[in-house]
């Protein structure tokens, strides 16, 4: 209980076991005059006055006031390292809005570096101002792992001629070493040793590997570098287990030791020529006079036959035109293998394959070696380009032709024959076969029925051979290749570190992560989740993944205390006040039960929450269709699994009272939706009912608008509501139109359903009827943000819609809410502290072409509310 003229009442307090200042045993929160003690800095361009509040006036000397500048911090001969001052976003505001305010630009005045002991201090990392002697002294008498070598020290006189020991020197314990390859008598070569407590090993181990002078060097030569100064015991496991689980070390990929591969797994051969093709492209080349700068290029698994095709560019729609002149030869194949290029995974090329009933298949990213044929081919197929251009000094594209016969000529080492043998049952009549027929003159002549057997004969055998013959070539292979591989094997859940390209550089590449495996497709292959990249989910070979280790954190002083001032009832409007800079996240919100006069406290403590919403009594949701007739539709037909997944849905919501057994003359079918975290989302068709149905005119909020009222704030909170929709119930009339059918059910909706016409507009409707009047409270749909800028103001805002959303029955989904953050994802924005910010993950890469920076500039006149942008070169255009 604490009685002062400041604060009354109890309070938490913070204690630890030493304090710097002698004299002292416990310390208050700071903010118990409210947060104002707490830095809490007001950013303007210029000197604004302020007036002071009541408890400033009444308590002056708690309330110091003062600007600070950057320049001024960044002079000072004080430390302000760890204050507000040196925050980067801090800054970055600060520089804008500087920018700005300034009207007439002034002359740039060149300053002299300075460099301070705490820039010295923060690049070399170097504090040991927590480590004095007398907490070393205390640290090793307290430590139990120590207790044995305190036992056994002796006095240092006795160990002149013993070449290891322990002993106290100013009652800190040492130990004499004598490295293996130094005699006993030689007695410069003795090292004196500190014992290390477990308390002080970590900042051993980090001043020893990851500072800048120590160099992430490997296990041998940082034990090595302790053991000259320091000592304690398990000290080679702990070095070893420090450096196996630096991320540094583990991203930047230390060659040793070197990750052995996995075990070669030969491609089976395939029988039919043309049913496995592989794909590939080419390119950028030296543009042609046909303006050719791409190759198109293909292979039989099979035959081994190549095909290469040049192309003026190789988007989607140009392959599959290309495509279907090679399959009007060819045939259609079976099975397409191609890697992960953007144009192979485009909707167009993938709809085409579908159609045709052709099977495709993706390599690994940065895996070639499935694709390996076609590669070793490319490699061929350059060099002929190159030495052709060289000889006849023609354009490359002219030569392709002539190129791809006589790669098809001759033998390949893997099958013994040439793909042309394999195609067309016979050597290909060349310049040599021409010279061949002069010399000889042979004119033999040969009945149809005789050259058809023998042909199919030919083409029977010279496969079997060849498939015979590259088995033992992939056996052989395999035989070289496995003795250095190692068969390696990773669970779901795992977190690996994943070969990757740079961001915003394709041809460069490195660890990146660490990342977790999401499945395991089989003994080779993984699915990766990527969320800080484009595409959250990549299929990657084991040999691009190594595992990531990660380090314990050691508690290295006692956790950190928070101190939480709980005011009487009597005072309840004017509390809780939080006694820590950092608000951690409520773990639930209670919005149902409450009694009474019910204050944050009780609807901020932990509760039960389960995954039903509520029903609310603000507003029912009607559907008016006129006087057309009703529309019935047949269930999509669906395989078994998503027929399961269906069922289960259809149990939960009859479960629940959100829908109920149907007689209606509608029927709307329905259909399964992945969500962002994988699970299912049940979504009904109402595509035809919506065409009937008389339009709600209801407006909703515009998104800039939101964001831009949400961008000053300093303090923020999220609230999501639980399956928004459904918690609005339905007319008798809507029911019975918003009737659905699935291949096990016909039912219909008791609530409002997803994907109705309406549904925006009643929704909105809803949240503006609950939250009007609450001031800094705004709403889009279900997603709900309470922003301030100040604690109390927050406080208040927060249990007014605590209430009103209590008072209509509504229910929050509490892990998509977040509580007093300084910053928050609110319409695919980050928003707060003074400013909007875009989602790193809808962050693009410059525009490279004329197309893409036109496409930008009409994006942005969109985003920006201006008129439409156009290249400046357009202007000149006599268009």
């Amino acid at each position: 209980m604490l009685e002062s003229d400041l604060v009354t009442g109890p309070v938490a307090v913070a204690s630890c076991a030493t304090f710097p200042i002698s004299g002292v045993d416990f310390i208050l929160g700071n903010d118990l005059a409210g947060g104002r003690i707490l830095v809490t800095p007001d950013v303007t361009a210029v000197p604004v006055p302020k007036n002071p509040d009541e408890l400033e006036e009444k308590f002056p000397s708690v309330f110091p006031v003062c600007a600070v500048t950057r320049a001024m911090a960044k002079t000072a001969s004080y430390d302000l390292e760890n204050s507000f001052i040196t925050d980067p976003d801090l800054e970055n505001n600060l520089r804008n809005e500087v920018e700005l305010s300034r009207s007439v630009p002034v002359p740039r005045q060149v300053k002299k570096d300075k460099l301070h002991d705490s820039d010295v201090k923060k690049l070399l990392n170097l504090d040991c101002s927590q480590m004095t002697r007398e907490r070393l002294i205390k640290e090793q008498k307290s430590d139990p792992s120590l207790a044995p070598l305190v036992a056994c020290a002796v006095q240092e006189s006795e160990l002149l001629d013993v070449p290891v020991g322990f002993y106290f020197k100013n009652d800190v314990l040492l130990r004499k070493w004598t490295p293996p390859y130094a005699s006993d008598k030689d007695d410069w070569s003795v090292v004196t040793q500190v014992v290390v407590p477990a308390k002080f090993r970590p900042e051993v181990l980090n001043l020893a590997h990851d500072n800048p002078l120590a160099g992430h060097l490997g296990i041998r030569k940082t034990y090595s570098r302790i053991l000259r100064q320091f000592f304690w015991p398990g000290l080679k496991s702990d070095v070893k287990l420090h450096c196996k689980t630096c991320h540094i070390c583990q991203v930047a990929g230390k060659s040793n030791p070197p990750i052995p591969p996995y075990p070669l797994h030969p491609i089976p051969a395939v029988d039919t020529p043309f049913d496995h093709i592989i794909m590939d492209c080419v390119g950028p080349l030296s543009r042609t006079k046909s303006g050719n700068q791409f190759l198109l290029t293909l292979m039989c698994v099979s035959t081994r036959f190549p095909e290469a095709i040049p192309m003026r560019k190789i988007t989607a729609p140009a392959v599959v035109k290309a495509l279907v002149k090679f399959f009007s030869l060819f045939g259609l194949p079976k099975i397409i293998q191609t890697d992960q290029g953007t144009n192979f995974m485009s909707r167009v090329f993938s709809q085409v394959t579908r159609e045709l009933n052709i099977s495709h298949r993706f390599s690994s990213a940065y895996h070639p070696e499935s694709q390996g044929a076609l590669e070793r081919f490319h490699q061929t197929l350059k060099a002929m380009l190159r030495a052709y251009c060289l000889e006849f000094e023609k354009e490359w594209d002219e030569g392709v032709p002539l190129l791809l016969f006589a790669a098809g000529e001759v033998a390949q080492e893997s099958t013994g024959f040439s793909p042309a043998d394999l195609v067309f049952a016979h050597n290909v009549r060349g310049p040599l076969k021409l010279l061949q027929e002069n010399w000889l003159n042979d004119t033999k002549s040969q009945n149809v029925l005789d050259y058809v057997s023998s042909f199919r004969f030919k083409l029977y055998r010279a496969c079997e051979l060849a498939k015979d013959k590259l088995s033992v070539a992939q056996e052989k292979m395999k035989s070289w290749f496995d003795k250095s591989a190692k068969p390696r094997q990773f669970e779901v859940g795992d977190k690996v570190l994943v070969f990757l390209p740079l961001l915003g550089s394709s041809l460069q590449a490195r660890y990146s992560g660490p990342y977790t495996i999401q499945k395991k497709v089989n003994e080779r292959d993984y699915i990766v989740t990527t969320p800080d990249r484009t595409r959250r989910n990549r299929l990657c070979h084991v040999n691009m993944l190594k595992p990531y280790f990660e380090r314990e954190q050691c508690d290295k002083s006692s956790p950190d205390s928070v101190a939480v001032l709980v005011l009487s009832s009597a005072q309840r409007d004017d509390s809780p006040v939080p006694l820590s800079s950092s608000l951690q996240v409520l773990d639930a919100v209670s919005l149902s039960g409450a009694e009474g006069d019910s204050g944050v406290p009780e609807e901020l403590s932990s509760a039960e929450n389960d995954d039903v919403p509520s029903r609310t009594h603000v507003l029912h949701h009607d559907i008016d269709v006129g006087d057309n007739a009703p529309i019935k539709q047949h269930p999509y037909r669906v395989n078994p699994d998503k027929r399961q997944r269906l069922q289960s849905q259809v149990d939960y919501m009859t479960s629940h009272g959100i829908a109920e057994p149907s007689s209606s003359p509608w029927s709307s079918p329905c259909l399964l939706a992945i969500k962002s975290d994988g699970s299912d989302r049940f979504c009904t068709d109402f595509c035809k009912v919506n065409s009937v149905t008389k339009p709600d005119s209801h407006p909703l909020p515009r998104m800039d608008d939101c964001v831009d009222r949400v961008g000053s704030a300093i303090f923020v909170t999220k609230l999501d509501l639980l399956k928004g929709y459904w918690q609005v119930p339905s007319t008798p009339r809507a029911k019975e139109v918003c009737a659905f059918v699935t291949p096990d059910a016909f039912l219909q909706y008791t609530v409002m359903p997803f994907g109705v016409r309406n549904a925006p507009a009643t929704f909105q409707r809803l949240v503006n009827l609950v939250l009007r009047g609450v001031p800094g409270c705004d709403a889009y749909l279900d997603d709900i943000v309470v922003h301030s800028k100040s604690w109390d103001e927050h406080i208040c805002q927060l249990r007014e819609v605590f209430e009103r959303l209590d008072k209509a029955n509504l229910t929050i989904n509490l892990a998509k809410c977040e509580f007093a953050k300084a910053t928050v994802l609110y319409l695919w924005k980050i928003v707060g502290s003074g400013s909007v910010k875009p989602v790193h993950a809808k962050i693009c890469r410059a525009p490279q072409s004329a197309d893409q920076r036109a496409s930008l500039l009409a994006t942005l006149g969109h985003l920006l509310g201006v008129g439409v942008l156009r290249p400046r070169t357009y202007a000149s255009s006599p268009r």
